[in-house]
């Protein structure tokens, strides 16, 4: 082999190898984290129909364990669902017929939008427009809210803003409960 075409292949090499090392320190760096508040007690939330398809929060108690948590959902004639943690998440991720659409909208304005994944941080409070009445809304608030929050456990989580590299598209797949 030729002294140039020797230093030929060297120069390619060492411009592979470059990249291959540029792409591989790329993967996993960058990334950042931010610190959330999530809740360690669950939720029976029970929501009573006011209207057809509107529904409003009738109470919240706390439970031990989030993975217990459901939706009771009271309807105008009479008739009662029960929605589990999972449902729930599924129906807010896939969006559903109207009647579920008010059941969950009512719902995350609740206390049991935490469980269903909006944030505790920045200082969201559930609507008070979300309850039958004023007096619901203080007593759940000052009640099933405090322990709520007090009981929430700080973690560090990815931001979903960050950028990490390798790995990093989102599927439309949902596991867990």
């Amino acid at each position: 082999m030729s002294t140039k075409r020797l230093v030929r292949n060297l120069f390619f090499a060492l411009i592979v190898t470059s990249f291959g090392m540029a792409a591989l320190s790329s993967c996993g760096s960058n990334v950042e984290y931010q610190e959330e508040e999530v809740p360690t007690q669950g939720l029976i939330t029970t929501v009573q129909e006011v209207q057809p398809d509107e529904f409003k929060i009738e109470d919240e108690v706390p439970i031990p364990d989030t993975s217990q948590s459901l939706i009771i959902a009271k309807y105008l004639d009479g008739g009662i669902d029960t929605f589990t943690l999972t449902e729930a998440r599924l129906m807010q991720s896939q969006g559903t017929s109207s009647q579920g659409s008010g059941i969950m909208r009512a719902a995350s304005y609740g206390f049991f939008g935490y469980m269903i994944g909006r944030s505790m941080m920045g200082g969201f409070r559930p609507s008070a427009s979300a309850y039958r009445d004023p007096n619901t809304y203080n007593r759940v608030n000052n009640s099933t809210g405090n322990t709520i929050r007090s009981t929430a456990q700080k973690v560090s989580r990815p931001s979903s803003g960050s950028r990490s590299g390798y790995g990093t598209s989102r599927s439309s797949r949902s596991y867990g409960g």
